[in-house]
C-alpha cells in the first residue's frame, strides 16, 4: 500500500518541474491528484502522461476568480482534500532593488505569496481534520542572494505561512510544513541560466554532493511531509539542496 493510498491531493502548478514529479509520485502512492496551471496544453499533457487518477484545473494560482473556480472543482469531488502542496511561484531576471519595477514586483510576489496565501485560504475550508499542507519555500529565502530580493523575500514568507498555518488550523489538527529546495534540474532552472552549461556547471560545484538536485528528490521530500510517515512533523521547514545552504 502507497503512503498517500485513497487521498486526494491537490498540487498547484503541478504540470512541470518540481510539481509535476509531486503528482508523479502521488499517483506512485496511490493518491488521486488535481493539479493546476494556466496553461491548458500542459494540463491535457500531464493529465494524459500521468493517468486517470490524475485531473487538472486550469487557472493561476495568484488570482482570486481561478482559486475560487479549483476550489468548486473540488466541492464537486465530493471528497475532502487530504494534502494540499501550494508549488506555483516564479521569478525575474537578477535584478537590483533600485531597478526593480512596481510591475516586475508585483509579478514575483502577487504568486509567490499572495497566491500561497489565497492557495490555502480557498482549499483549507475543504481539507478533511488530520490533512497537511507543504509549501515549496526555496534556499533563497535565506541567502540574501543580490539581485532576487523580492523572490527571496517572498519565500521566506511562504516559510513564515508553514508555521501560521499549524498554529491557526492546531484543533483541525491539519499540519503545514515547507519544503526548501537548492537548485534543481528543471527546464525553468536552465532558462533562468539561458542554457549555459558552464554558469550551471559553477553553480553545482557549490553543493557539497556535487551535482544539481533531480525534481523526483524533491518530490520525495514533499511525499514523506504529504503523509504519515512526518506525523509528529509541524511548521517545520525542510531544506533538500545537498548541504548547498548547510556546510
Amino acid at each position: 500500500m502507497g503512503l498517500l493510498e485513497g487521498r486526494l491531493a491537490v498540487v498547484t502548478a503541478g504540470t512541470a518541474g518540481i510539481g509535476r514529479a509531486v503528482a508523479a509520485r502521488f499517483v506512485a502512492e496511490g493518491a488521486d491528484v488535481v493539479v493546476t496551471s494556466p496553461f491548458q496544453g500542459e494540463l491535457d499533457e500531464t493529465v494524459k502522461a500521468l493517468g486517470p487518477r490524475v485531473s487538472g484545473v486550469r487557472g493561476d494560482a495568484g488570482e482570486v476568480a481561478d482559486l475560487d473556480a479549483l476550489a468548486e472543482r473540488l466541492r464537486a469531488i465530493g471528497s475532502p482534500v487530504d494534502v494540499l502542496v501550494v508549488n506555483a511561484g516564479r521569478d525575474v531576471p537578477a535584478t537590483a532593488i533600485v531597478d526593480m519595477t512596481p510591475e516586475a514586483f508585483d509579478a514575483v510576489a502577487n504568486l509567490n505569496f499572495r497566491g500561497a496565501f489565497l492557495t490555502a485560504r480557498a482549499v483549507v475550508p475543504l481539507m478533511r481534520d488530520g490533512g497537511t499542507i507543504v509549501l515549496t519555500a526555496s534556499i533563497a529565502a535565506h541567502n540574501g542572494g543580490p539581485g532576487h530580493a523580492v523572490y527571496n523575500a517572498t519565500k521566506a514568507a511562504v516559510r513564515s505561512l508553514a508555521r501560521t498555518l499549524t498554529a491557526e488550523l492546531r484543533d483541525r489538527r491539519i499540519r503545514a510544513n515547507a519544503v526548501s529546495p537548492g537548485p534543481t534540474s528543471t527546464q525553468g532552472f536552465s532558462d533562468f541560466f539561458a542554457g549555459d552549461t558552464d554558469v550551471i556547471a559553477q553553480v553545482a560545484a557549490q553543493i557539497p554532493v556535487g551535482r544539481i538536485g533531480r525534481p523526483e528528490e524533491i518530490a520525495a521530500a514533499v511525499t514523506f511531509l504529504a503523509s504519515d510517515e512526518s506525523s509528529f512533523v509541524a511548521g517545520a521547514e525542510l531544506v533538500v539542496d545537498g548541504g548547498m545552504s548547510q556546510v
